[in-house]
C-alpha cells in the first residue's frame, strides 16, 4: 500500500531529464572562466617578462658578488694600500676602426712622477652600458712605464677599465685602480 505508492512516486521525481549543451553565457559558467583567463594571462605575461629579462645583453651581475661582499674589508685594505703606494694610471685607447682590435694604453707613474717599469699591468674592460661582456688583457710594457696591448672593443662610448699593477713578488707592491674612458669611433 503506502509505501509502494511512496516509493514509486519518489522515484518518479528523479528521472533523469535530456541532456541540453553548455550556455557560455550562464553566470554559473562565465565566472570560472573569467578567473582561469585571468590567471592564464598572468602566467603568460610574467612568462614574457621573464624572457625579456634574461635575454638583455645589458642585464649583468657582478661575477663572483658573494665573495667580493663577503671580503669588502680586504677590498679597502687593498684601496688604502694603493693610495699609500701613490702609483698613477693614466689611461688611452685609440679610436675604433672596423676589422681592427683597439689598443689600450696604461701610462703608469709612481708617487713622484716617474715611470714605473718592470711592472705586470693587467686590465679588465667592461662596456658601461652592456657591463656583462668583459674583455681582459694582460698589457706588455712598449716603453718605460707604458704598458699597451690590444684589446677587442666592439663599441664606442664609456668603457669601465679595472686596472691591476703589481711589481714583483711583494704583497705591497700591488696597485689596483678603477678607471673611465670614452671609446671613440675613427674614420675607417
Amino acid at each position: 500500500g503506502f509505501t509502494r505508492g511512496f516509493t514509486r512516486g519518489f522515484t518518479r521525481g528523479f528521472t533523469r531529464a535530456p541532456a541540453r549543451p553548455m550556455n557560455l553565457l550562464a553566470p554559473s559558467v562565465r565566472w570560472p572562466l573569467g578567473i582561469t583567463a585571468i590567471l592564464a594571462a598572468t602566467i603568460a605575461g610574467n612568462l614574457v617578462v621573464m624572457r625579456m629579462a634574461s635575454d638583455d645583453p645589458s642585464f649583468a651581475v657582478e661575477p663572483d658578488y658573494y665573495r667580493r661582499a663577503v671580503g669588502w674589508d680586504s677590498t679597502m685594505a687593498q684601496a688604502r694600500a694603493s693610495a699609500a703606494l701613490g702609483w698613477r694610471v693614466t689611461p688611452a685607447v685609440t679610436p675604433l676602426v672596423a676589422g681592427a682590435p683597439a689598443t689600450v694604453t696604461l701610462v703608469v707613474t709612481d708617487r713622484d712622477g716617474a715611470p714605473l717599469t718592470g711592472a705586470t699591468v693587467a686590465v679588465e674592460a667592461l662596456f658601461i652600458a652592456r657591463a656583462n661582456d668583459r674583455h681582459t688583457a694582460t698589457l706588455a710594457e712598449a716603453a718605460p712605464g707604458r704598458y699597451a696591448a690590444p684589446l677587442p672593443l666592439p663599441w664606442a662610448g664609456v668603457w669601465e677599465l679595472r686596472v691591476q699593477v703589481r711589481r714583483g713578488d711583494a704583497p705591497d707592491q700591488a696597485f689596483r685602480a678603477v678607471e673611465r674612458i670614452t671609446v671613440v669611433r675613427g674614420d675607417g
